[in-house]
């Protein structure tokens, strides 16, 4: 007779480098926008401070029209950067990257609203070259040095090259033929065209720069997401052959996992009449219904903060409070108990295995925990008192016709003890030499 088996696969190990990064990157952008746009509301609040105290004379250098345009200017930037640090949230919260063309987008329209206002207030000057000489010119560079950010080169060096670009282009624009006499001769100077390609060279080797630190970045970055990547690996492939629990403890150790005290609750777990199933039964199937079962249990017990310290091919011992500690190891470890029976009550239910009946035994007291064995061969150990009757707790199950009992001491740890539970009395148990009192709870 055959039975139908869902094995429970584990998931593959996938790199999450690229979610990492995607994430981090948009952080980044997030703290671009963000400075920018107090940028721009921190030159608003001091454009509307100083305009009161504006003279006349003060008026004919920096006339009205001029501060007309570039209050709403630096208002609608503050603003604009508001809304992309809400799109770039908005997208991080969904784990999902902006399109590298809305970047390239993004940078492209931040560096010509900057062009567009220097060409609306050169029209408003007297000398319309000054305004590339002014310190509004000046917000090119925030937009390159910000863009470092964004943890791409060519990202930081196309901003870098159209804000060069557009800087010698509206020369062109606003230049004069010639310059209105009297003129001195460091008018002379710096109304060269030399002079404003040159400036808009140094903009685009500031692009490069911003691109080759916005690359160290990124690199210092990946590094780091590597190593966490790596060491993820190392949990998770560990943690295949022991517990994630035990294998993230091992690792923070450095594999030097001392032995120390820790008081847990041990349960142990047998299968019924599994050697006669595994006697009538090829060795796939037998491979099929232990990985199906002990997925179950696995499931449950670390659900409640459990360890799988040994499978034992037809049953395991299980730990709750070690190596991570928990409030009270023996409720949990009874709550446990009671979910894998109803857990494999469901299973069986589904089709997903044979109706599989188990003994669960548990027991809670001070057990030594830590790593046995020598500097080539280690291994992770719960050893003690409580290990040992806990298993004998277990085997009295079928002198006892039961299927879940537990030593009066996790008992009495119950906030609330079950209505199925029953005192069993004073107990022989095997290799001890005092009786010891047993509740059965199923």
């Amino acid at each position: 007779m055959t039975f139908p088996f869902r094995a429970m696969q584990k998931p593959p190990i996938e790199s999450y480098f690229q979610e990492h990064f995607s994430a981090e990157s948009l952080k980044r952008e997030v703290q671009r926008a963000s400075v920018l746009s107090a940028l721009f509301l921190f030159a608003t609040i001091v454009l509307a401070l100083i305009q009161p105290f504006l003279q006349t004379e003060d008026l004919k250098y920096l006339p009205q029209p001029v501060l007309l345009t570039i209050t709403p200017y630096f208002v609608g930037m503050s603003v604009y950067e508001v809304g992309i640090r809400r799109l770039l949230k908005q997208q991080l919260e969904r784990h999902q990257d902006l399109p590298t063309l809305f970047k390239f987008g993004n940078a492209t329209f931040e560096i010509t609203s900057i062009s567009f206002i220097l060409l609306i207030v050169s029209r408003h000057m007297y000398d319309s070259l000054l305004v590339l000489n002014s310190p509004l010119a000046y917000i090119y560079l925030f937009f390159i040095i910000l863009s470092t950010l964004r943890l791409n080169f060519w990202l930081s060096a196309y901003t870098g090259f159209i804000a060069g670009l557009e800087y010698i282009i509206l020369y062109f624009l606003i230049s004069k033929p010639e310059l209105q006499k009297p003129y001195l001769e460091v008018d002379l100077f710096i109304h060269l065209p030399t002079m404003f390609f040159a400036k808009g060279a140094m903009l685009m080797l500031a692009g490069v720069a911003a691109g080759y630190v916005s690359r160290q970045i990124q690199l210092s970055i990946t590094d780091t997401i590597r190593a966490t990547e790596t060491e993820q690996q190392a949990v998770t492939l560990f943690g295949q052959q022991v517990s994630p629990e035990i294998a993230r403890a091992v690792l923070a150790q450095k594999g030097n996992y001392k032995s120390h005290h820790m008081r847990v609750a041990v349960m142990f777990l047998d299968i019924r009449d599994f050697t006669n199933y595994a006697s009538h039964h090829t060795a796939e199937e037998v491979m099929d219904y232990q990985n199906t079962f002990f997925g179950i249990i696995i499931r449950i017990v670390e659900q409640y903060r459990g360890v799988v310290n040994q499978f034992l091919g037809d049953g395991c011992m299980i730990t709750f409070g070690a190596p991570v500690e928990v409030e009270n190891p023996a409720e949990v470890a009874v709550e446990a108990g009671f979910m894998i029976l109803t857990a494999l009550q469901e299973a069986v239910g589904q089709d997903m295995m044979i109706p599989t009946t188990i003994g669960i035994g548990i027991h809670i007291g001070d057990a030594v925990v830590g790593n046995i064995g020598t500097e080539t061969r280690q291994q992770y150990s719960v050893t003690g008192n409580v290990v040992i009757l806990a298993a004998r707790i277990e085997q009295l199950n079928k002198p006892f016709q039961t299927q879940f009992l537990v030593s009066k001491e996790v008992f009495d740890a119950l906030t609330t003890p079950p209505e199925t539970a029953r005192a069993l009395g004073p107990t022989v148990v095997k290799g001890v030499d005092e009786q010891i009192e047993l509740y059965q709870l199923v």
